[in-house]
């Protein structure tokens, strides 16, 4: 029903200086229509109704053939139709409606309200009007009998207007972002599955072109590796793929191991993407090391993981050690593999590996600007 249509006894609303289709698809971006009521709005009809010194204050919305009143006091009800609404005729003013005596008023002289029950007489509204100008409603105060307002009254309820559009844009902002965020968050799990699945992808192809490879030895190697990178796109997964944080990284990659004999200690450090699927591999890397040829080849032997945070000539550095007792005396490795390679890269490809190899166990530290592990 159109707001300019006219009702037996009142007289014919004009048509609105705005395009009606426009107004509503404003009114309904905020999806505050039938919602229940809230302090925030109440406490705005309440103080509108106290700053004038009427029996009567609302916050009104003006839909498709009704108005709702978001906040009320001194009527009773949450919804009236349209047609001898006060409210319809305030949304075609500039700013405000103010109507001191509505039997003296051609426009509300012959309003059922007015002519009846419950007999009012006065009316003042100031426009709630969104940012590209469509008005949605109005803060009003409405009375019993005729009266005035001042101008610091007349002042206030265009305030209390502007408050209003401020809380509805900035829950319509609220409820936008949290969209956003739910289809980023749908986006991100349906690219981790993908992953997920190209990982298991690779790892079958890589088993069935390595089929007829003696060396057996090198082909789990590579698969480990495989699932150790599937672990650290899992961790990814459960923080937006932005970040992880670096506890849970160790815990997921070396879980592969199935040993409870690796200690991890240390802060609360978010590592970015790129740092954590390398320090996946690192960890993946030491881990298998320690259970081929150190500490958790042997019974009694243990790995401490361990990190901090500590100053640095350019910031606050990031430091890894991992530390194994308790295992064969180590020795330095012949030849240079490719975990060996990758180990001396770093975190995040950072450098700074310092590998030690003493007679209580073999000790690798990684420093690293916390600034490139954090950010990268």
């Amino acid at each position: 029903m159109s707001s300019h249509l006219s009702t037996p006894g009142l007289r014919p609303i004009p048509p609105p200086p705005y395009d009606e289709a426009l107004r509503l698809a404003a009114l309904a971006s905020y999806d505050i229509l039938d919602t229940p009521r809230e302090r925030d709005f109440d406490d705005v009809a309440a103080l509108a109704s106290a700053l004038c010194g009427t029996p009567i204050g609302v916050v009104n919305l003006i839909g498709d053939g009704r108005q709702f009143f978001k906040a009320e006091v001194g009527l009773g009800v949450r919804e009236t139709p349209l047609a001898s609404s006060f409210c319809a005729k305030a949304i075609l003013e500039e700013e405000f409606l103010l109507v001191p005596d509505a039997t003296k008023d051609p426009r509300f002289e012959c309003n059922p309200l007015v002519t009846g029950a419950p007999s009012l007489r006065f009316y003042a509204g100031a426009l709630l009007r969104t940012e590209e100008g469509l008005p949605i409603g109005t803060v009003c105060v409405l009375d019993f009998q005729p009266r005035r307002l001042t101008d610091l009254q007349q002042q206030a309820l265009r305030v209390l207007a502007r408050q209003v559009m401020k809380q509805l844009e900035l829950r319509r902002a609220l409820a936008e972002r949290d969209r956003a965020e739910e289809r980023r968050s749908i986006l991100i799990q349906e690219l981790g599955h993908r992953l997920k699945n190209t990982l298991a992808i690779v790892q079958s192809v890589a088993g069935q072109t390595l089929k007829g490879v003696t060396e057996r030895s090198a082909v789990e190697t590579f698969e480990r590796r495989l699932i150790a990178l599937g672990r650290a796109h899992d961790v990814l997964l459960q923080e937006n793929w932005a970040s992880a944080p670096m506890r849970a990284i160790a815990e997921r990659v070396l879980s592969l191991t199935g040993e409870s004999r690796i200690a991890i200690a240390g802060p609360d450090v978010q590592f970015g993407s790129r740092a954590t699927l390398s320090t996946s591999l690192v960890l993946h890397e030491l881990a298998t090391n320690a259970t081929k040829y150190g500490a958790l080849s042997a019974d009694g032997g243990t790995v401490d993981l361990s990190w901090r945070r500590e100053p640095g000539p350019d910031g606050e550095d990031f430091v890894l050690t991992w530390r194994e007792t308790g295992g064969p005396p180590p020795a330095e490795p012949s030849r240079t593999g490719f975990g060996t390679r990758l180990i001396r890269l770093g975190l995040a490809g950072t450098g700074g590996v310092t590998i030690r190899y003493p007679d209580s166990g073999f000790v690798a530290e990684f420093r690293s600007a916390l600034s490139a592990v954090a950010l990268s």
